[in-house]
Parts: C-alpha cells; sequence; structure tokens
C-alpha cells in the first residue's frame, strides 16, 4: 500500500496540472515550458517511490501518434512531415507522463479538480475579455470590433495569437466545465458570477460566429442536462437552449453562417463561402481517399496531394490558401488511409466506453464534443487543439482508470 511518504512530490505536480490547466493564457513560447515542468514534477515524484507505469494506458492513448509515425516512412515530403508529428508530439507525451502517475497519486490529484476547472473557465474568460476591451480602447470603435475581433485575436495578438476556431472550443468547453462547478456551488455570489462569465462566453462565441463549436456546444449541453436527471433543469435547459438559437438568428453575422448550409455547392459554380470551401475541400479529399483508401499518402505528403489536386481541378483560390482537409476523418484517411482512422477510433473508443462504464461524465462530453467539431476542423494537426485534446483526453483518462467516484 502506498503512504503518504510517496506522495511526497505530489503538491508540486498539481500545482503543474494547474499551469496546464491555464495554459490558454500563456504566450506560445511558454506553453512548450509548461509541458515540460508538468513532465519533469511527475518524472522527480516518480523517482522518490517504487517505479510505476501503466503500458495499458499508455498504447491505448499513445496508439494513434504511433500509426501516424509509420506513415512517415513511406513519405517522401520528411521535412513537412518531421514538423507535423512535432506538432502532435502531444499525443504521445501526455500519455506517457500520465502513465507514471500512480492511483493514490491520481486521487489526490483529482481532489483539486474544482480548482483546475475554475482556472480554465476564468483564464478563457480573460483571455476573451481583456483583449477585447484593450483594442476596443486603443484602436477601434464598437462596430469594428463587432466585425474585426476575431482577425484581431489571429494576428494582432503577438505570441498570444490564436485562431477563432480554437478560441471558440474553449468558450464552448470552459462553458461544459461551469455546468460541473455550478453543480457544487452554494454561494449566491459565486453562482451569479458564473452565470455572468457563461453569457460572457456565450457572446463572444456568437462573435466569432463557427458553426461546429455552437452546434457541439448545444448538443453537449443537452447531454448533460439527461445526465443530471434532475426534472428541475428542464425549465432552465430549455430557456438557455430557446435563448441562444434566438441570438444565432437574431445576429445576422451568426445568421449568415447557419444560412450558408440551406445552399451548399461548390465554389466553382456558387459563392465563396466557408460552407462552400469545405464542400468543394470534401468533394476532392474524397477522391484522393478512394484512391488511396489502405496506407492514404503518408504524414509527410498528404497535404501536398491535396493542394496538388486543388491545382489540377483550377481551384486557385485554395491552392492559394493551401487549405487542408477541414475534417479531422478526411485528413486522417489522407495520412494512413484505414488504418489510421480505424486507430483513432479504437482509442477514443476505448476511452468512451471505461468513461461511460464508470460515469466519467466530463469526459463523455468532451470526446462527444470533440468528435463533433472534428467534422469541420483538423484539430490533431495544429498545436492550439492537439495539446488541449491530448491533455484533456489523458488528464480524464485517469479519472476512468483509478477515480471512480463522480465528478
Amino acid at each position: 500500500m502506498e503512504t503518504i511518504k510517496s506522495l511526497k512530490g505530489i503538491s508540486i505536480v498539481k500545482i503543474a496540472i494547474g499551469l496546464l490547466f491555464a495554459l490558454v493564457v500563456l504566450p506560445s513560447n511558454l506553453k512548450a515550458i509548461a509541458i515540460l515542468m508538468f513532465g519533469v514534477a511527475v518524472l522527480i515524484n516518480a523517482l522518490q517511490r517504487p517505479w510505476h507505469f501503466d503500458t495499458r494506458f499508455f498504447i491505448t492513448n499513445t496508439l494513434i501518434f504511433l500509426v501516424i509515425l509509420g506513415t512517415y516512412f513511406y513519405s517522401d515530403n520528411t521535412a513537412y512531415g518531421q514538423r507535423k508529428l512535432m506538432q502532435m508530439a502531444s499525443l504521445i507525451v501526455f500519455p506517457f507522463v500520465f502513465a507514471m502517475l500512480t492511483k493514490a497519486e491520481s486521487k489526490e490529484i483529482f481532489k483539486s479538480l474544482k480548482t483546475y476547472l475554475w482556472i480554465y473557465l476564468i483564464g478563457v474568460f480573460l483571455f476573451n475579455v481583456i483583449p477585447f476591451l484593450w483594442f476596443f480602447g486603443t484602436h477601434y470603435s464598437f462596430p469594428e470590433m463587432m466585425e474585426h475581433f476575431a482577425t484581431v485575436l489571429r494576428v494582432k495578438m503577438g505570441k498570444f495569437n490564436i485562431h477563432p476556431i480554437y478560441m471558440s472550443m474553449h468558450c464552448s468547453i470552459a462553458i461544459l466545465f461551469s455546468f460541473y462547478i455550478l453543480r457544487e456551488v452554494r454561494s449566491k455570489v459565486k453562482i451569479a458570477a458564473i452565470i455572468g462569465i457563461d453569457i460572457t462566453l456565450v457572446l463572444f462565441l456568437l462573435l466569432y460566429a463557427k458553426k461546429g463549436p455552437l452546434i457541439a456546444l448545444m448538443i453537449v449541453f443537452s447531454l448533460f442536462v439527461v445526465f443530471q436527471r434532475k426534472q428541475k433543469l428542464l425549465k432552465p435547459y430549455l430557456l438557455a437552449i430557446t435563448t441562444l438559437i434566438f441570438l444565432t438568428i437574431a445576429i445576422p453575422k451568426t445568421r449568415n453562417k447557419f444560412v450558408e448550409l440551406l445552399k451548399i455547392e461548390n465554389i466553382d459554380k456558387g459563392e465563396v463561402t466557408s460552407t462552400n470551401i469545405r464542400y468543394t475541400i470534401y468533394e476532392t479529399a474524397q477522391k484522393l481517399i478512394i484512391a488511396a483508401p489502405i496506407l492514404g499518402y503518408g504524414i509527410g505528403d498528404y497535404n501536398d496531394v491535396l493542394v496538388e489536386e486543388y491545382r489540377q481541378e483550377g481551384n486557385q483560390l485554395l491552392v492559394k490558401g493551401k487549405y487542408n482537409a477541414h475534417n479531422q476523418y478526411f485528413s486522417l484517411l489522407l495520412i494512413g488511409g484505414i488504418i489510421v482512422l480505424l486507430a483513432f477510433l479504437f482509442t477514443t473508443g476505448i476511452n468512451l466506453i471505461y468513461a461511460i462504464r464508470y460515469n466519467n461524465q466530463l469526459l463523455i462530453l468532451l470526446l462527444v464534443f470533440y468528435t463533433i467539431v472534428m467534422f469541420t476542423e483538423n484539430i490533431l494537426e495544429r498545436e492550439s487543439g492537439i495539446i488541449f485534446f491530448a491533455f484533456f483526453l489523458n488528464f480524464f483518462g485517469l479519472k476512468s482508470l483509478y477515480v471512480h467516484d463522480e465528478v
């Protein structure tokens, strides 16, 4: 049985994990340092007690990276392949580090879960509000902020730059985390503060006007209410969903994004909208997938092949933008065919099965959220997406493995 002495270094590990939940507010050059600090803290702690490494946990959660790594060996563009593998390194780093934690250490870490959820919620809130107020006060009028703030986040934040799609995902996940904080809060002041933060994050979501995260949020919100099995939540849920749908329709920028879905066509024949661009990309990607369904084209070549196909089809807009597949499942098929896709489905499927078995609600909802957004975004191939996906998968995966109490 593990003793208190064997948990000597776990307090430092808990601080390091808290820093990971605050990654969203760190500049790009410090994110890697925070992850390194976490790894070092866990390793030092592990060396102070009998060695523990959960091989099954590691293999399950790193399988997708290992299979993608195999495609590197039949890629011609090795430089691009190496760069992509470096961006995906979180898929092997987090499973390796978390696999070193014992059952007692994991239970000790999860005692601070509510604190971690607070850190992420407040971090995402501040990352939206502070830049908005700064640029509103120093550079732009309010109408200009409404029109251009998404672009400001992407190109004028220096080392804090972030694409609005990933900021939308952070907003949605922060709102999800707030649901579980609210379940335990009794203070009216804290409840009012959380509701105020959630309303603010929803308004930013509408400002960014990204369809995928909005739809995914509504679905996981609905699942959350079902999980609680409480009749008294039905009225607040219906009010919230109705209000969100009303605002989506009432705000022109957001409404227009959804109106695009009523007329989907190739950009050669119709308007150049985000929906039509994706539709055109999907048509092209499907042709390439059918041509190499088993092994794909390799991590080094898959995007080159896609861009070359754009060129042959005369889609200069897509060639100029070097657009990726904008669908994680298509992208996995392009990288390594059905083998890579099955590896990904195995990892997410096993985690989902264990999450359901042990009532790991947060992991269930996170997996549902990510798998929905992946229909329109390549989350696993951008550092802004892969770091958080890998971190949340492995952190909350510990709960299924060791901590079976309800969140």
